[in-house]
């Protein structure tokens, strides 16, 4: 047999090599075909997972009520900042922390005051399911729950306050009265309720820890503690 002449040989080589890129096109295109679609990144679905409540009993408090909520007082009987953790700005991100909440049983402050540039329906992702859990309580008891302050960026609140992260939020309900709101709320599982009634008006503050979806905090006491002066909150 005659030996193949050098274009010959150039030919079959080509020839060869096409063969074998077309078998890896195909390859490729059925690990795209069959491949299940990744979310973009591992903090986006989790965020994603932290925000839905529905594999929560929204309905069912996780925690006993206090027999007695007195005027400020609150639950546990430690600073709020040692319960619920302190002012972060290198561990939070508005645009990753945030999620927007609405409920059309709750009555927002910041839809009915013109004045007013924050939205108090932007919360940290955190504290979605005690707070989704607390309207259901009240509503429960025909009450309406009230939302005052929830995330303030700046204004009103002092530095080390966790409004500034969405972490915390003020609440009040004219049917059921303050006390009763504040025994729900422990009962629906924010890490740190107070009864206060200062200078802007008696309400019940609830805030939770960065991680409290993660890891709900569970603390045994359910009496308030004595009497607490306003500067005990960060």
């Amino acid at each position: 047999m005659k030996s193949l002449t050098t274009t010959g040989r150039i030919a079959v080589i080509a020839a060869g090599i096409g063969i074998l890129l077309a078998f890896v096109m195909v390859g490729v295109l059925l690990r795209r075909a069959t491949r299940r679609p990744l979310p973009r990144t591992e903090t986006a679905r989790a965020r994603q997972q932290r925000a839905d409540p529905s594999g929560y009993d929204l309905g069912r408090p996780v925690r006993l009520m206090p027999t007695a909520f007195p005027r400020n007082t609150h639950l546990p009987d430690r600073r709020e900042g040692s319960v619920s953790g302190s002012v972060d700005p290198e561990a939070f991100s508005a645009g990753r922390d945030l999620v927007y909440v609405d409920d059309s049983r709750v009555w927002w402050e910041s839809d009915h005051d013109e004045n007013d540039d924050e939205c108090d329906h932007s919360m940290h992702v955190a504290m979605v399911v005690p707070f989704r859990r607390v309207v259901e309580l009240v509503c429960a008891r025909g009450g309406t729950l009230e939302v005052h302050d929830a995330y303030r960026a700046a204004r009103v609140h002092g530095s080390r306050s966790l409004h500034k992260e969405g972490r915390a939020v003020d609440l009040t309900c004219d049917e059921l009265g303050l006390e009763t709101l504040a025994k729900l709320c422990w009962a629906a599982g924010f890490d740190w309720v107070y009864y206060e009634t200062g200078s802007g008006g008696a309400h019940v503050h609830c805030s939770v820890r960065r991680d409290h979806d993660v890891v709900e905090q569970r603390f045994a006491s359910t009496q308030p503690a004595a009497t607490q002066p306003p500067t005990q909150r960060e």
